[in-house]
């Protein structure tokens, strides 16, 4: 049984004994995004007369259960505790409202299962996944009937612009029937394209905005927020009924509210304009405007961007035809649907025509003469004529939404931790001292995501300059944000995390817990100079970007589950979503790491200054980070191992002060505060470190420290130290030929001599 996470009142995760108790690992994985059967990886060709059956399947994804422990294994090799385990709306509720996929959630509580299996299992928290609200607008998520429900057409998203697929783009080279290229990230403009701006702009806003939208008596607002949630708690509820143990167990330990939410159009300034604090414009950037006109029928010349150094630049125009098609269904393909689905339509909503227009804030005339009405249609509250802001939406919209999402959850568990995950690298709600409160219980855990914007976007990973993303998305132009020379770009980094978690203390509380739940580097750097040319296994500019992004994590003393762990990654088609490219495994980079496993000491050997010992320890199993044995140990096929395999606190007896470590210098360090002593306890304190032999190796560390004594458990891979439980306590492993005259014991620099057992 693994130890019971709290969260302590300052909003750090602790064990019973108020322990530090960080959590370390990965998203599982994002084969979650698509089909199993019949394959559908976005680089492969779709007929759209597919989207039409619903007739798939996502068993096997994340992987097939007899492969579970094999992977669970190569992260327990790397000191990982924790999983996020994403899952689609999709996968659970693809063939209409209220049919649910029970055989896909049955398979899904194998897996977590079989995870609870392997030496004593991980910690698991659920993840409602999407990207640009479904796979059928770019990304993934939402099932098919959504699209439906909310009016459109998803066989002529495509000619109108109003979505861009990846599947467009199979032919050679990423290429579409055009002859045009999928651009990096090209997935991510969905986000300002009309089939998922309308679909957020109606699930976060409808009845403010969309109050004409009627469905089966309530507004489009309230029918897919309630399909959503119910289809999250019908399997968290089927979790609990199938697999009782692994809540008995502390497996399961939480679910999170949505991924990434976005707010569609609600708070833009002006729908004929795009704002100047857009960061993003990539492809065929249309206006707002010119999103409701295409997707009538109505062609457009629309502007065109690509990234250059300083960011989006502006390439000209495009002149996108449309064929007078409309991505709305007609009056026939409408009561089709309604009929299949079980819909009745409020007599306000008609068909074949886009939404915004059925609310006036545009209209044309048969000689498609526009007339624009309420360019700030989605920038005023109607019912008090308030101005609405990214802020209005993340404390009103969203959380409207999320205590929703709590309530329902809360009926269910009180003991889990409920994760909030507002719009991403944006401010967190204002709650404290506000009504906001009574949604923020002892059990909350606050989720953020980060990306370095420049090495994401350009995939690359520049030792010499860099931009603040954070400061960028706080308002600030690019070249104010420019960083110069890697180690300021590492500590760069570093603050803004730091930044991020000061946010979430300040404007959600300090009794909240923080994770990153997304967080990593891509590993497609350099148009894949690492996977094809002669010598280049060596993954360099990956190394160091892996190294920095783990380096500011822990210097922070945060939580994290990077992205990504993919079962299925190759060299050629990355993730197979959207040529994402960002697992830190792949079966082509099987033959990296040979010889690491053997190098490994694991026998009960001497030395003058460390004791060791290979014997089974209870305690250390107890933690459950760590294979049960150096045989179980796996490294195969994990990229930047030098990076990911690092040193780190697994228990700390004592509030975090620093940490520090870097792959290429071969030394850690670990600063705490004591606590003092325990009532009935020993007289010292007790803290675990994982410290791997492939940084450090028994023949060749040195040990400086402020107190204690030390016992090296090389069957874990870990060091206990037993230290003063008062004052400032620190170690420092170094790696080198121990000096003879020492004996291998140094003298503190700061607590008088140090002895090392």
């Amino acid at each position: 049984m693994l130890p019971k996470v709290h969260i302590s009142t300052h909003g750090e995760f602790v064990d019973e004994h108020m322990n530090s108790l960080p959590l370390r690992g990965v998203n599982l994985d994002p084969s979650v995004k698509f089909p199993s059967s019949p394959n559908l990886p976005t680089h492969a060709p779709v007929d759209c007369s597919e989207y039409q059956t619903q007739s798939v399947s996502f068993i096997n994804h994340p992987m097939p259960v007899n492969e579970v422990k094999l992977h669970i294994l190569r992260l327990k090799s790397l000191g990982y505790n924790c999983l996020r385990v994403p899952f689609t709306w999709e996968s659970m509720e693809h063939d209409g409202p209220g049919k649910y996929d029970f055989e896909y959630m049955d398979y899904l509580v194998d897996v977590l299962k079989e995870i609870h299996k392997v030496d004593g299992g991980m910690y698991i928290y659920l993840d409602p996944h999407q990207d640009v609200w479904s796979r059928f607008t770019g990304g993934s998520g939402a099932p098919l009937w959504t699209l439906y429900a909310a009016g459109f057409q998803p066989n002529r998203l495509k000619d109108t612009d109003a979505a861009v697929i990846h599947n467009d783009y199979h032919r050679k080279d990423n290429l579409n029937e055009a002859g045009e290229k999928y651009l990096k990230m090209l997935w991510t403009t969905n986000y300002y394209r009309l089939a998922c701006q309308t679909m957020f702009t109606l699930f976060f806003g409808g009845k403010y905005f969309a109050p004409k939208c009627i469905i089966n008596g309530v507004n489009i607002q309230e029918y897919l927020q309630t399909k959503f949630i119910d289809t999250i708690i019908t399997f968290y509820t089927r979790c609990m009924e199938k697999a009782p143990i692994l809540f008995e167990d502390n497996c399961i330990i939480g679910l999170e509210s949505m991924n990434e939410p976005n707010n569609g159009f609600i708070g833009m300034k002006n729908v004929n304009e795009i704002s100047s604090d857009r960061q993003l414009k990539l492809g065929t950037t249309p206006t707002a405007l010119q999103c409701f006109l295409l997707g009538e029928g109505i062609d457009c010349t629309v502007d065109y961007y690509d990234f250059k150094t300083f960011g989006p630049t502006k390439q000209g125009t495009r002149d996108i035809k449309s064929n007078k098609l409309k991505c709305w269904l007609t009056e026939e393909e409408r009561n089709k649907m309604d009929t299949k689905f079980g819909w009745r339509r409020g007599e306000e909503w008609l068909s074949h025509q886009c939404i915004w227009r059925l609310h006036d804030v545009w209209k044309f005339d048969f000689g498609n003469n526009v007339q624009l009405l309420r360019p700030h249609y989605f920038r005023i509250n109607h019912v008090n004529n308030s101005v609405i802001n990214e802020r209005t939406f993340i404390n009103k919209y969203f959380m409207e939404y999320y205590a929703k999402f709590h309530e329902k959850f809360r009926s269910i568990d009180n003991e889990r931790f409920i994760i909030l995950q507002p719009p991403v690298l944006r401010e967190p709600p204002d709650i404290v001292n506000t009504h906001l409160e009574q949604y923020i219980d002892k059990r909350t855990i606050y989720a953020c995501h980060f990306y370095d914007g420049f090495s994401l976007m350009y995939k690359t990973w520049n030792e010499y300059f860099n931009v603040d993303t954070l400061s960028i998305m706080r308002g600030n132009s690019p070249i104010l944000s420019l960083i110069f020379g890697e180690d300021n770009i590492r500590r760069s980094i570093r603050s803004q995390l730091l930044e991020m978690k000061r946010e979430v203390k300040s404007h959600v509380g300090i009794q909240v817990a923080l994770i990153f739940s997304e967080i990593g580097m891509p590993f497609d750097m350099n148009n894949k100079k690492s996977y094809y040319e002669e010598n280049s296994k060596s993954y360099s500019s990956q190394l160091k970007a892996m190294d920095a992004v783990m380096y500011a994590l822990e210097g922070n003393n945060l939580s994290f589950s990077l992205w990504c762990y993919c079962h299925r990654n190759s060299h050629e088609w990355g993730d197979d979503w959207n040529n994402e490219d960002f697992s830190i495994w792949s079966p082509d980079d099987l033959d990296l790491n040979k010889g690491v496993q053997e190098s490994i000491n694991y026998k009960n050997v001497s030395s003058s200054f460390i004791k060791v010992n290979a014997e089974e320890n209870k305690s250390i199993k107890e933690l459950g980070f760590v294979c049960d044995s150096t045989d179980e140990i796996n490294y195969d096929g994990i990229r930047c191992l030098a990076s990911l395999l690092r040193p780190f606190p697994m228990r700390l007896d004592g509030k975090f002060i620093k940490s520090k470590f870097h792959a290429h210098s071969e030394h850690y360090f670990l600063a705490l505060k004591g606590r003092g002593p325990r009532k009935d306890g020993p007289p010292h304190a007790t803290s675990y470190i994982f410290l791997p032999q492939y940084h450090f190796p028994l023949d060749k560390i040195h040990i400086k420290c402020s107190s204690g004594t030390f016992t090296y458990y090389s069957r874990y891979q870990v060091l206990q130290w037993d230290h003063d439980s008062i004052g400032f306590q620190y170690i420092k492993v170094i790696k080198k030929v121990p000096d003879a005259t020492h004996g291998g014991v140094y003298e503190s620099e700061d607590s008088g001599n140090c002895c090392i057992a």
